[in-house]
This record gives C-alpha cells, structure tokens and sequence, in this order.
C-alpha cells in the first residue's frame, strides 16, 4: 500500500479536529498512487479526494492524510492545463480584477515578487501600470518560460524554476509579493508565508487569492465542490485565511470576494455534474462568458 504523510493543522500545529468531515464515497487514503493519477487531472470525472478535517483551535479545514512533497512533484510534472474551458480574455478579466484591488493599497513601485504566475497574466498588469524596478518570478513550469519572458522582456528580471527558493532574494527587498492560488496547494503553508516575510520591507503588501470553502456553493455541492481536490491539502475561509497570516506575522488590511469570469457554458457543466449529471457536452451559448462572485477570497496583508 503506498504510504501518505499525517499533518497536524498546518496553521496552528494542533491535532484536534472536529468529528465531522468532507469526504467523498472514493476515499483517496484507500486508493495507491498509480491509482491517484487518474483522478489528478481535470474536473468532470468521478472523484476521489484526501478527507478534510476542521481543526478546533484555528478553524482550518485540511487533510491529516495527504501526498509526500515527492508524490506531489511527479503528479505535478504529468499534470497538463486543465482550464482550456476558459478563455484567455476571461482568465485575463479576472486577474485584472485582481490587479486593481492591489491598487487600492499599494504605489505599484520597487520590487516585485510573484509566485507561480504561469504565463504573466498579472504579472502583465503590473508591467503595463506600474513602476516596479525588478521582478522576481518563482515558476517552476518551463513550457511557460518563453511566454512569461515576453510579459517582462523590457524589464529587470529573473525567473527562478524553483516555486520557493528565495535564497537569491535579498532580506527586506520586496515592495510587493502575489500568491494567486498557491496557498491551496502548498504542505506547509505557514512556512512559506514566514519566508516570504523575510523578503518583505516594511511598508509593503503581500497579496494572496484563496479558494473560499464558506462560500456558499461550497454548501451547496458539499463535496462535489470542484476545490474539494486531490491538489489541495488546505482550504481557507476569511476567518483562517487571517489567522494564518497573523501567524506569521503579517495584518491584513483589506478582504474581500473575486469576481470571476468564466464561459456560460463551462459553469453550466459544472453545475450539472455537481448535481450529479454527468453530461460531457451542453450548448456553448455563443462562448457567452459572465463575471462572477463564485467563492474565492482576496486578501492584502502588510506588516504586523
């Protein structure tokens, strides 16, 4: 039987947790890793994911059993794009959404640092409207090297291919640090919060956008929420999102909901299946798309 790792809540160390659980009836503790992969990829299939607990003393919600940092690196390397169903434009829509909220709080000046922006979609925003002197982008998939390259080929920057060797960057140089969806996923999270940190000068912000599991679509599919996945050892809510930033030393001073855009005829897909239909083809409405607010946090936190 391949063997799993056992966390304590990776906010505040504890092992007490609520009796009640998310589960799906295919329990991914039960299953071995060849078996895994194929409910690694994609969103419209059976599921089977690592059961997630709520721990008493924070509030997180998060798997005690989950994948070795090694088992995650060899399902992450297989692991091809599975957002194909959104267009560019609507990817490009919802980041920008997200750029603006930095903007109510940060000068967009000094150096930058962004962990896993793929092919630059934010990082884009921050080049065009803002006067930052060097970005630092940690982004471990070479097939988008070339492309995120072009986003930042005018500027002052180094791609590392690692997502959190921050060895090369200097103590108290950053002015501003993104991490869009990399919370979710990451074992220990709290470390690398604290490392980020390190990074920080004063004054400056540390944007973060998180899957939010108090949302109300998370109550409404249970499980069957798509954020319930294998890649995803933890999900936030507003309260612990906050509690693991004071954790490592950060104050959030603005929270809110995103908006997202997304292709009328993907979210009416996931709802059907989500329900329980399993329909592989609806109409395309035109590639109609909407923006909405479907349960994702943004978060800006600075100095405590």
């Amino acid at each position: 039987m391949t063997s799993y790792i056992s966390r304590k809540c990776p906010c505040c160390k504890s092992v007490e947790v609520q009796k009640d659980s998310v589960k799906t009836p295919l329990d991914a503790s039960e299953l071995e890793l060849d078996q895994l992969q194929n409910y690694w990829n994609g969103f419209f299939k059976e599921k089977a994911i690592f059961s997630y607990v709520r721990c008493i003393s924070c509030g997180l919600l998060y798997c005690p059993i989950f994948f070795t940092n090694k088992q995650l690196e060899m399902l992450y390397e297989q692991m091809p794009a599975n957002m194909d169903e959104v267009p560019l434009n609507s990817l490009s829509k919802t980041q920008y959404g997200y750029f603006k909220y930095l903007k109510k709080y940060s000068r967009l000046y000094g150096n930058f640092l962004e962990i896993g922006p793929d092919i630059g979609l934010f990082t884009k925003n921050c080049v065009l409207e803002g006067n930052f002197s060097k970005f630092w982008l940690f982004e471990p998939n070479h097939s988008v090297e070339n492309a995120l390259k072009k986003v930042v080929k005018n500027k002052n920057f180094k791609i590392i291919n690692e997502m959190f060797n921050f060895r090369d960057v200097p103590d108290n140089s950053i002015d501003v640090a993104i991490m869009i969806h990399v919370m979710d996923h990451l074992l220990d999270p709290l470390a690398t919060l604290k490392q980020i940190r390190k990074k920080l000068k004063k004054d400056s912000h540390l944007l973060i956008v998180t899957h939010d599991e108090s949302s109300f679509l998370r109550k409404l599919f249970n499980w069957r929420w798509p954020a319930f996945c294998l890649q995803h050892p933890q999900l936030f809510n507003k309260k612990s999102t906050r509690k693991i930033l004071n954790e490592a030393n950060f104050n959030v001073v603005g929270q809110g909901k995103t908006i997202n855009y997304f292709k009328i005829s993907f979210l009416l897909r996931h709802l059907l299946w989500a329900l329980g239909f399993k329909v592989n083809k609806v109409p395309d409405f035109f590639g109609l798309t909407i923006g909405l607010k479907l349960g994702n946090i943004i978060t800006i936190a600075s100095f405590k």
